[in-house]
């Protein structure tokens, strides 16, 4: 009797010390947290060209895949010819693409008083109309329109100079971005011995039957994230190609800067190409209102074009989504994590469907009764 109490008093009194510990830890660890976050960043740069790899290797392995599987090669020859046709894309890109872009946006930020300018005498010469300036005047827009006017010039910069600041700070990590592409190579070379360890990790971390549904949701996950990012980045550098084309035909002199822009808001679902239209015209107008004009026009045009057949042709009904879902993901996906969140909002909505479609199954096999009623009107699932 004794002893019991003596041994429930002493697993008390351990609990309390190990409650006490972990909350002096806390403290030291929140009290702390400027040291902990400069390791935690350390090491973040450390591990960054492993991190730059196993994302290219992922990239790329489709590709990879497809010479091995296709053209029956050796794995290591596949390799060789994917990084091949990648880096002469980016001596294309470097030597033809960016120079220009970068001179697009230099020029646009040069001649910004005068483009300011013309859009003042522009509202100027719309206030001259008494009709039109009453009815501004009346819903109270006079001076918002001024004081648009004024700032569009600075908002406009701003935009540009962080563009610039954004491929600075990616120039800035190019030896992590360098190294990590060579270290992709061997992450290519022994992909399946990689995927055999970090399953035999999954299941020493969860017992087996958790182990197969994670690993099965991986698979289903990674499998949606192909179809749609993958196919997507096709069809919107097709989209890019066409507008590029499009764009000098009717002689816009900003074509390379509108064309990437038009290619990379093409990803996002439903909201990227009204993005991509609105963001080419309003760099055209800087031209003239008429050029402006033709560029929303000839990009709505090949948006129809992508809508109607390009992206049905590409990915048709492989990802199963509805638009609603899509457009829900999206939303939630940007509100989170921005861009990155947007681009995997349609394949996180597939991947949940996927998951809701299997579970509303087994619901139904499990509640027959259920299934008969709805089957005869009487109650729907």
């Amino acid at each position: 009797m004794w002893n019991e109490l003596f041994i429930n008093r002493n697993i008390k009194y351990r609990d309390i010390l190990i409650f006490a510990l972990i909350g002096v830890i806390g403290y030291k660890l929140i009290d702390n947290y400027n040291f902990f976050f400069d390791i935690g960043r350390k090491v973040l740069s450390i591990m960054s060209p492993f991190i730059y790899a196993i994302i290219c290797a992922y990239i790329l392995n489709p590709v990879v895949s497809f010479f091995e599987n296709n053209f029956k090669t050796k794995r290591a020859i596949s390799i060789l010819i994917t990084y091949f046709i990648i880096i002469a894309l980016i001596i294309i890109i470097l030597f033809f693409t960016i120079p220009s872009i970068v001179d697009s946006i230099v020029n646009i930020t040069r001649e910004m008083p005068a483009y300011v300018e013309i859009i003042q005498k522009w509202i100027n010469t719309l206030l001259q109309n008494e009709r039109i300036k009453t009815l501004i005047v009346q819903a109270g827009l006079l001076n918002k329109l001024q004081e648009m006017s004024s700032q569009i010039g600075s908002v406009t910069i701003g935009l540009l100079q962080n563009f610039i600041m954004y491929l600075l700070s990616f120039t800035s990590n190019l030896v992590s971005v360098i190294f990590g592409f060579l270290i992709s190579i061997y992450v290519l070379m022994d992909k399946e011995k990689l995927l055999k360890r970090a399953r035999t990790i999954t299941y020493m971390i969860f017992n087996e039957e958790k182990g197969n549904k994670l690993v099965t949701f991986i698979r289903t996950y990674n499998k949606m994230i192909g179809v749609y990012i993958g196919i997507k980045a096709i069809d919107s550098a097709i989209i890019g190609f066409i507008s590029l084309i499009g764009l000098l035909i009717v002689g816009e002199p900003y074509a390379p800067l509108i064309a990437l822009i038009e290619g990379i808001t093409n990803m996002i679902p439903y909201f990227g190409p009204l993005i991509g239209e609105v963001v080419g015209a309003g760099v055209a107008i800087f031209v003239s209102p008429m050029k402006a004009f033709m560029v929303f026009i000839l990009l709505l045009c090949i948006h129809l074009f992508d809508a109607w057949y390009l992206d049905p042709k590409l990915i048709g009904k492989k990802v199963g989504v509805s638009p609603l879902g899509i457009i829900l993901g999206v939303a939630i996906g940007g509100g989170f994590w921005g861009p990155f969140g947007m681009l995997l909002g349609s394949p996180t909505m597939a991947t949940i469907k996927i998951y809701y479609e299997k579970t509303v199954e087994e619901f139904r096999k499990k509640n027959p009764g259920l299934v008969k009623k709805e089957s005869l009107g009487e109650i729907d699932l």
